[in-house]
């Protein structure tokens, strides 16, 4: 049986000694401005394209600590169950490559690919002195949390956005980005003679740990592990155009979770065989590649959700708007505003100039197909509603660059030539 309320009650009552540590505390306020700095940039990206932003950056950040909190507790107890050791990850090479690597593009600083990369130098070159399983196991526990952030939080707040797609056409989309500190305890490992053991040790079950510490211990000594508090950071960046925001997130959440259960499968069998720690390196970049291409496709090829073909179809409302007054959500319909029928957004904006006070908006919902009538009795316009664009709007985000991996083989070229240029002027 593992000792579950044991290791509970000490994780409990390390916390408030943990919390005493200024260097921790400082660790995690600079987190947390990390993540409220992406937020913040969300919100000035809503203010240029719509004049004002649709989220509040100050309450995502504190939302976004809350769900870090339990996404830490959840890979806390995933890490002490594994036995993964941090001093076996190699935590200082996997950010200097994943840190590389962002310079080819931002989502390439996953600990996927710089844990696949240095895995693969561990098996081939002997060098850095780390444990592929381990690796592997971090990365894995580390997509389990993010996948079940996605689940519960990922739609939350999408930002609607005129996409332009490979085939030309603008289409209505959102984005989902999503930023959470991650506050968790991890494990430890050192060497200590085992007829000095003190009475604080915890015994373990014998199956335990089921990632073993890189190296077997010398005779007379055994390993022996401590609590130690780390601060990391989870990002999501996703767009959705063929399906709702909810239902994306949670496709995602899903493949994500099928990926890490694979990699913490390959990682914990490859503590005992070669070839799986070979599979376990080759699938933690590729695989997590496969993830994004399967989310992308349908986006990138399928028909749109909301269309300006449906009519003049809300995408969004502004916050504050006597569109939010009266409860207009995406995938409404407008159809007809005092009497008058809508058909387009032609149709809307002729309808409301110059202004008109006293509104009833009959909207039609195209999700659940639920017909209500909404009133405003204040002065309209702006409505503060965002409408699905016609086809040749031109478009916040070009995904035509995007449709392969040409892209990134000419961002490459560029770097490498960059690089050689720097190399030639010298210091």
């Amino acid at each position: 049986m593992f000792p579950w309320r044991e290791i509970g009650e000490l994780i409990l009552q390390s916390i408030p000694v943990f919390l005493q540590r200024s260097e921790l505390l400082l660790l995690l306020a600079v987190v947390l401005l990390l993540v409220h700095w992406q937020y913040q940039r969300v919100a000035n990206m809503e203010r240029a394209v719509y004049g004002q932003p649709l989220t509040d950056p100050v309450r995502n950040t504190w939302v976004a600590l809350l769900y870090g909190l339990v996404g830490g507790l959840l890979g806390t107890a995933a890490f002490v169950f594994l036995g993964i050791s941090l001093v076996d990850v190699g935590v200082l090479y996997l950010w200097m490559v994943a840190l590389v690597l962002m310079q080819l593009h931002p989502r390439f600083m996953c600990f996927a690919y710089a844990g696949g990369l240095l895995s693969l130098s561990r098996l081939l070159l002997g060098w850095p002195a780390l444990s592929v399983p381990a690796v592997m196991g971090l990365v894995a526990v580390l997509h389990l949390v993010e996948a079940l952030l996605i689940w519960v939080h990922g739609p939350e707040g999408a930002t609607p956005v005129y996409v332009r797609r490979a085939d030309g056409r603008t289409v209505a989309g959102y984005t989902l980005q999503k930023f959470w500190p991650l506050p968790f305890i991890a494990l430890v490992g050192f060497l200590m003679a085992q007829d000095a053991l003190i009475d604080a040790v915890l015994p373990m079950p014998d199956w335990w740990p089921l990632i073993e510490p890189l190296g077997d211990a010398p005779a007379g000594q055994t390993y022996v592990y401590i609590l130690f508090p780390v601060v990391a950071a989870l990002g999501y960046g996703d767009i959705a155009i063929t399906r709702h925001p909810k239902e994306k997130a949670r496709r995602t959440a899903a493949s994500l979770l099928a990926y890490s259960g694979v990699l913490l499968l390959m990682a914990v069998i490859g503590n005992r065989s070669v070839m799986w720690q070979w599979l376990a390196a080759l699938f933690s970049p590729l695989g997590h590649e496969l993830v994004i291409w399967l989310g992308r496709r349908s986006e990138e090829d399928g028909e749109p959700l909301f269309a300006a073909s449906q009519g003049a179809v809300v995408v969004g409302v502004f916050p504050d708007s006597p569109a939010a007054a009266m409860g207009l959500r995406p995938g409404d319909v407008i159809r007809r505003i005092n009497g008058f029928a809508v058909h387009s957004k032609q149709d809307l904006a002729d309808i409301l100039t110059p202004w008109a006070v006293d509104v009833t908006v009959e909207v039609e919902n195209l999700l659940d197909g639920t017909r209500r009538t909404a009133h405003y009795p204040g002065k309209v316009p702006p409505l503060g509603v965002i409408l699905a664009p016609s086809p040749t709007d031109p478009g916040f985000m070009d995904l035509r660059d995007r449709a392969s991996y040409g892209w990134l083989w000419r961002r490459l070229i560029r770097r490498l030539r960059g690089w050689r240029e720097a190399i030639r002027r010298g210091p």
